[in-house]
């Protein structure tokens, strides 16, 4: 799983091991799931789309359609790996509700609607910076009013004496978690000019441009935090 600097993709080589990767690179992963989870019963309705940007092997889509599974929901999983959307078609081949995309959501072509709940698991980071508020503002104007906004984000700290630190702690719990040293040095040259994170007001901010008033951070664990913005 070495790559090259600046060389990351999510291709036919991460895809076997991604499930387990994540949750040794991402603190908290299967409780950050438990919370969109739990968060989604006040804006999951009948007769509505729910959409998951980055949607990787589908692991927001599943949860959050067991859950609903007695509403009529319609399931859009959108990735721009060729490699992560087999994988996710082939956990669904058998659900009717949930489509899987192979879409890049920077296209002008791309669109969402009539939607209660959109997801963004890590995934917002990795879209280049000056295209990044228009995707926002799409999800903003595809929302039906009452729906909100989930995004986890990887984030700067809010200072370098902050992010210096906070960046030490991630790749001490990498260690802790089995990766080597190796493994984490080559994973942080590999994202160089392809992850490029805000801090969390920047966050907040470009949240705010698009049209969204209600919003908070309901997740934050050193250089990672998770927001919810609700449309009224």
């Amino acid at each position: 799983m070495l790559k090259s600097s600046g060389d990351w993709r999510f291709d036919s080589e991460v895809v076997p091991i991604f499930d387990e990767h994540v949750r040794l690179s991402v603190p908290l992963y299967d409780e950050i799931h438990n919370m969109i989870k739990d968060m989604s019963y006040w804006f999951v309705e009948d007769d509505t789309n729910v959409y998951d940007i980055g949607t990787s092997t589908g692991e927001t889509i599943i949860n959050l359609s067991t859950i609903h599974s007695s509403k009529k929901i319609k399931y859009f999983g959108i990735d721009s790996s060729e490699s992560m959307v087999q994988k996710a078609r082939q956990r669904f081949e058998q659900n009717s509700s949930i489509t899987i995309t192979n879409q890049d959501v920077t296209d002008e072509n791309f669109f969402l609607n009539n939607a209660s709940y959109v997801t963004a698991v890590l995934s917002i980071m990795f879209i280049p910076q000056r295209q990044r508020q228009d995707l926002i503002n799409k999800i903003y104007n595809s929302l039906n009013y009452g729906g909100a906004f989930v995004m986890i984000e990887k984030i700067v700290g809010s200072s370098a004496r902050f992010d210096e630190m906070w960046i030490e702690l991630y790749h001490d719990l990498k260690l802790k978690n089995g990766l080597s040293h190796q493994e984490v040095v080559a994973k942080s040259q590999s994202i160089r000019g392809i992850l490029k994170p805000y801090t969390v007001d920047e966050n907040i901010n470009m949240l705010k441009q698009s049209g969204f008033t209600n919003i908070d951070t309901f997740f934050k664990w050193n250089n990672f935090a998770g927001f919810i913005a609700i449309k009224l």
